[in-house]
């Protein structure tokens, strides 16, 4: 959507509904030229500080059900 400087002043509260409801953007021309543009401001929702917070920091290398040592370590005499 595109809409003109005075209309903006005019509407703009209705506008900025607009854009929060349907996510769509709008350019603010003055004068026929694109001069801004209004977008919806998507907030990242606040992960739980101990679930999750580290997700894609770690890497696992190897496979995770081979024995980290050898099965003749675990036999007792």
């Amino acid at each position: 959507m595109e809409v003109s400087a005075a209309e903006f002043r005019a509407n703009c509260f209705k506008i900025l509904d607009e854009v929060e409801t349907t996510h769509k953007e709008v350019v603010i021309t003055k004068r026929g030229r694109p001069v801004a543009r209004l977008v919806y401001f998507a907030q990242q929702k606040d992960k739980d500080p101990l679930l999750g917070s580290m997700e894609g920091l770690v890497e696992t290398i190897g496979d995770l059900t081979e024995p980290v040592i050898e099965h003749k370590a675990w036999e007792l005499d």
